[in-house]
């Protein structure tokens, strides 16, 4: 599965997720802006444990376990099996038959093409 339906999947049939990629996902999001961020050692700490609390980052292992191969594996593994369990509505261009931006679109990104 090429990149751009995994991130089409992801974007606009994330509520197709299980719980536990769902909250795998969250916790990865949370982790990464955290680590991203200019704060300091302890407070990246004191976040950790807020978001902890909170239900947006995860210590189960079954979940955290979904990420052991990286982010890019498993939201490929997570987008084919929603794209198998459940009837995904791509919109492709009609002139050049590339993947829209979204389910909804009207205009090619890549040749320009409307169909209004």
């Amino acid at each position: 599965m090429d990149k751009d339906r995994i991130k089409y999947i992801l974007k606009y049939y994330s509520y197709l997720m299980t719980e536990k990629e769902s909250a795998a996902w969250r916790h990865w999001k949370s982790i990464y802006k955290i680590k991203g961020s200019q704060s300091s050692l302890n407070q990246k700490n004191s976040k950790i444990k807020i978001l902890l609390k909170k239900g947006w980052v995860t210590e189960n292992v079954e979940i955290l376990n979904l990420l052991d191969n990286g982010i890019d594996e498993f939201e490929k593994k997570t987008a084919i099996r929603i794209d198998k369990e459940n009837k995904i509505n791509y919109n492709y261009c009609p002139k050049c038959g590339k993947l829209t931006r979204t389910p909804k679109a009207k205009q090619c990104r890549y040749c320009r093409y409307e169909w209004h």
